[in-house]
């Protein structure tokens, strides 16, 4: 009995090799290790200049658009206006696949995932 009771707890006890483990947001629903919901916590994006066709990185969803290779600039939320060449991975820097679901309704990326770390993160809204 002791020996079945071990091996069903096994999974459930504390990894000392993997202190950084967290489960992702219960709003995104995957079997992510970790994840996020909502545009504010949204990845950072590689972008397309409409301009000059240099790539522009925006770190953060509300921070403006500014193009180093030319005078292009653009508010935060020109964003869907702009070609998304991929997100960045918070956790580990690879570049993330990412998708629509309703793109008659919704302008941007609803979805991202990281394919080398686990991360996940949703756009939230309500339908």
């Amino acid at each position: 009995m002791k020996h079945i009771g071990a091996r069903v707890l096994a999974p459930l006890r504390v990894d000392p090799d993997n202190s950084g483990f967290r489960l992702s947001s219960p709003e995104t629903s995957t079997t992510t290790l970790d994840g996020d919901v909502g545009w504010a916590s949204r990845p950072p994006a590689l972008l397309r200049c409409n301009r000059c066709d240099s790539d522009i990185s925006q770190r953060y969803p509300l921070d403006d658009i500014d193009c180093t290779r030319c005078v292009a600039t653009y508010d935060y939320d020109e964003f869907a206006d702009l070609e998304l060449q991929h997100f960045l991975c918070p956790v580990c820097g690879s570049e993330m696949e990412h998708g629509r679901r309703h793109p008659d309704v919704i302008d941007v990326p609803e979805w991202a995932t990281c394919h080398g770390c686990r991360y996940h993160w949703e756009f939230r809204h309500d339908f």
